[in-house]
């Protein structure tokens, strides 16, 4: 028996000395081969890895290595730096492929979408040195970067995936650990200890810019689409909501149905509480999918999200309806932004929003004020035209261009040109009319083609500004349009003579495009109000033209032959009489 305990106890103390080991090996006493030596290290919180540096603050560059433990073959690991977001759009990677042999290789490559296979390419800033090494299951990627414009402090986003059998690089897994690999480094900064880490994840950020990072200027100069964010982050859309010193900001990513966006609000105080919030299925507060930003005593900022299920709601941390793979928050100048990226449920687009500011008591969120404006902070949001109702006015020039083309084309392809065609058809029938029919006919469809043509353009430029935003049943039946507009201008150059024996083909071919016209410009009227999704008055108003211009073609159209048969039966019996007369002579 007591060889039994002697033995028992020595191999607990070498289970205990295998941990100690493995733990001391954690960060900053793990050796490397080739003996490098590094200041400081972060245990990364998430994925197996660790980041090892020394900072050069005489030229502005620091030396690092990456770490990831328990690689595998046909793997991926990157590690980048953000300089103007928080997530994975605008990361500028370094990364590292260990193939089917153990083989390992390494390069830099700019992420610019979320459909990156990671391509190779030169970063926004210099690497110097780039090289890469596995080492019993443990990849690390050494590196020197020459840190942009002197700055220190940075996004960070480390990741892995696998490798295709082709070579090809695959999306990484969506689990909450590779949802969660991002935070914040300063590199002239050091940790107090291997544990204890100089990073803020998703969930929990309490960042202070650098000061070599940009500063916003005043709420009242940056109201809206002029405002600069210290991450340096831009957005296509803004909107100045009505009430509680608030804005949105976003980027609308249709390849993935996705929302990068910064809910902002002005003016806020320590012990407070900011929210911005999706209704899916409702409007209000009561079913809202919330992100919460919590602005402590000492002015530290906690960014997370939760779901409200009732009025009595204390916005505790919680999961929500649709996924939010990224979400943090600071605190500049008395302006608390949220930045999030969110997965857009349902593929939808257009959703009811709410959006608070409430105190906050010992530590937790408390019930906010009651006021006309924390009642009326509701609204409607569409990510991808940039409508809004009652949360506010959009900034930037892109809605107003929307705006213009649809009101262009739908005057001018939607109304004028049924109307000259009406004007030709209805009005030559009355000989008073002619030829006046004629010159109203042309100058209708003129004008309409000449206002068409400004609304044409003005839909070119909005395709050329929306990079990824693609409607290709309006587009191509746009570009037919026009193509067969001009087609009908030039046709009116080469109008033949009513009496030359052409004219009768000539007929055929402009009343079969002229008609042509017609339909496809209603067509896409209504493929382009679609689209915009305006408040529903408008195409009732649209769709009421329509009618009635549809019931005046009906009494037109009956009036008309109505004349025509009655000549003809006068010209029978006109020629009936002379007939007779001749015969009788």
């Amino acid at each position: 028996m007591g060889k039994i305990k002697i033995l028992s106890l020595l191999f607990c103390i070498l289970i205990s000395n295998l941990v100690a080991s493995s733990s001391a090996q954690n960060c900053s006493n793990y050796s490397f081969s080739r003996n490098a030596i590094f200041a400081t290290c972060l245990s990364l919180p998430v994925l197996n890895s660790h980041l090892h540096w020394n900072y050069n603050p005489a030229n502005g560059t620091v030396d690092l290595a990456f770490r990831h433990t328990g690689s595998e073959t046909n793997q991926w690991v990157a590690y980048a730096l953000n300089l103007a977001g928080s997530g994975m759009i605008g990361a500028q990677a370094l990364v590292a492929v260990t193939s089917a042999n153990g083989s390992v290789r390494a390069y830099t490559s700019p992420v610019t979408g979320y459909g990156t296979s990671l391509q190779p390419g030169p970063l926004s800033f210099d690497v110097p040195e780039l090289t890469v090494e596995r080492v019993n299951g443990v990849v690390v990627v050494y590196a020197t970067l020459t840190l942009p414009r002197g700055n220190t402090s940075f996004n960070h986003v480390w990741q892995v995936g696998p490798v295709g059998t082709n070579g090809a690089l695959g999306a990484h897994a969506m689990d909450s650990d590779n949802r969660n690999s991002l935070g914040v480094v300063d590199f002239s900064t050091t940790p107090t200890g291997s544990g204890d880490r100089n990073t803020t994840t998703s969930g929990d950020r309490n960042t202070t810019p650098s000061p070599s990072s940009p500063t916003p200027s005043t709420s009242t100069s940056q109201s809206c689409g002029n405002f600069a964010f210290s991450n340096n982050a831009n957005y296509a859309t803004c909107v100045s909501l009505a009430v509680l010193s608030s804005n949105l900001h976003w980027n609308y990513n249709p390849a993935n149905g996705t929302v990068d966006l910064a809910f902002r609000h002005t003016g806020s105080e320590t012990n407070q509480w900011v929210a911005y919030a999706l209704n899916v299925g409702g409007r209000g507060m009561i079913g809202a999918q919330a992100l919460v930003a919590l602005i402590t005593a000492n002015g530290s900022v906690r960014a997370y999200t939760s779901p409200v299920t009732s009025y009595s709601t204390g916005l505790q941390p919680g999961g929500l309806s649709f996924d939010v793979p990224v979400i943090t928050a600071e605190r500049v100048n008395g302006d608390v932004m949220i930045y999030a990226t969110v997965v857009l449920p349902s593929g939808m687009t257009s959703f009811n929003h709410v959006w608070q500011v409430g105190p906050v008591s010992n530590g937790a969120p408390v019930i906010h004020a009651l006021g006309s404006d924390n009642r009326n902070s509701v609204g409607q949001v569409d990510f991808s035209t940039g409508l809004t109702s009652g949360g506010g006015s959009v900034g930037g020039s892109r809605l107003r261009r929307r705006n213009t083309h649809g009101v262009l084309n739908a005057v001018s392809w939607g109304v004028m040109m049924p109307m000259g065609a009406m004007a030709a058809r209805y009005l030559k029938v009355f000989n008073v009319a002619n030829p006046a029919w004629f010159y109203i006919h042309v100058t209708t469809q003129t004008s309409a083609y000449i206002v068409g043509v400004a609304g044409w353009v003005t839909g070119l430029k909005l395709g050329s500004d929306s990079a990824g935003v693609r409607y290709d049943t309006h587009r191509n039946i746009g570009i037919t349009l026009f193509a067969i507009a001009t087609l009908q201008v030039f046709a009116l150059l080469l109008r033949p003579k009513p009496d030359n024996k052409y004219r009768f083909y000539w007929n055929i071919y402009h009343h079969s495009l002229g008609y042509s016209i017609i339909i496809m410009s209603i067509i896409n009227v209504y493929e382009g109000l679609d689209i915009l999704d305006p408040e529903k008055k408008w195409k009732n108003a649209y769709t009421g033209i329509l009618i009635s211009l549809g019931v005046i073609t009906v009494i037109s159209e009956a009036f008309t032959w109505y004349v025509v048969l009655k000549r003809k039966q006068e010209n029978k019996r006109t020629h009936a009489g002379t007939n007779g007369a001749n015969g009788h002579a």
